[in-house]
């Protein structure tokens, strides 16, 4: 929950949580959004998608017990308004999706061109590049299985 002593029933959480909790905790701004504008774009790519973007976050902060009751907020405005077909249109040109820690609580996912990844590493505290070619591949499953 990202509040120190709050947490769920114990009968929801996974035994390990529960004996060993960590954070921070993430906030995937307009996470919720991304995934209920779905019109025809794939379901498994979207929450492949933000899989992604919780296991770039995970590296970017890793589990800490000290971390636990803080939580991060990560940005993904550029995620939100792109459809999969922008996606696959960023993934030709050569472009890269990269989360930008911008400092101890925040975070930012664009794309931007594979040349600019040593500008960003100096604009930024840290950065991680998302796998998006693994979620474009479950993109490509499923719309084989459709056809």
């Amino acid at each position: 929950t990202a509040c120190e002593g709050q947490g769920f029933s114990k009968d929801l959480v996974p035994k390990d949580v529960l004996l060993n909790p960590v954070g921070p905790a993430f906030l995937v701004y307009y996470g919720p959004a991304y995934l209920q504008a779905l019109g025809s774009d794939s379901p498994i790519f979207r929450l492949s998608v933000l899989a992604e973007i919780y296991r770039s976050a995970r590296v970017l902060w890793p589990k800490s017990n000290i971390e636990m009751g803080k939580s991060v907020t990560v940005r993904i405005d550029a995620v939100k308004a792109s459809s999969d077909k922008d996606f696959q249109q960023v993934d030709r040109r050569g472009d890269i999706w990269v989360m930008c820690k911008k400092n101890n609580s925040e975070a930012l996912v664009d794309h931007a061109p594979a040349s600019k990844l040593e500008e960003l590493r100096a604009e930024n505290s840290a950065i991680h590049v998302l796998d998006v070619k693994a979620c474009l591949a479950s993109l490509s499953k499923s719309s084989a299985k459709t056809t």
